[in-house]
């Protein structure tokens, strides 16, 4: 009876490696498994959103003294406002590695970067920096559309 069982477990153990399939992969099977390695980042309807500047504004702590009485501090400056649309990204961004000759590198493929829509700016002077004082005086008022800007490509990063 020991004879018997021991020969079903080695009868067992001998079986098991012919119990699995093997059969030839095709040249279109080899064609169709890629090795690809690298992040893909996408950017599609990605939208910075309304952007605005509160206050931008330059002066001159002393004034004009020469100028006829405007011997005081001034300043003139403009708050900035850029519609919803005015900075998207579409695409996707790559990120991989790569070598050419005797140079390896990070390669990043930049996604679409599109700058277009409206950006309107309130032109001031005043006596304070913030353009807010009693004295504050709207020169005017700037506006822009049409702006269309659509840079794309790689960022190649290696070392020298």
């Amino acid at each position: 009876m020991k004879k018997v069982l021991l020969f079903l477990i080695v009868a067992m153990f001998l079986m098991v490696p012919m119990s699995f399939a093997k059969t030839a992969i095709t040249e279109k099977d080899m064609n169709d498994v890629t090795a690809q390695e690298g992040v893909t980042i996408n950017f599609d309807c990605f939208t910075m959103g309304a952007i605005s500047v509160a206050v931008s504004s330059w002066g001159d702590s002393d004034g004009c003294s020469s100028c006829g009485g405007f011997g005081t501090v001034g300043w003139v400056g403009s708050s900035l406002t850029l519609s919803s649309n005015f900075v998207t990204l579409a695409g996707n961004m790559t990120i991989d590695v790569g070598t050419s000759g005797t140079r390896t590198a990070l390669i990043i493929g930049l996604p679409t970067l599109n700058l277009a829509g409206s950006m309107s700016s309130v032109v001031k002077l005043s006596s304070d920096m913030q353009l807010t004082g009693g004295n504050a005086k709207i020169l005017g008022t700037s506006y822009m559309s049409g702006i269309s800007v659509a840079p794309s490509g790689y960022l190649t990063i290696f070392a020298h």
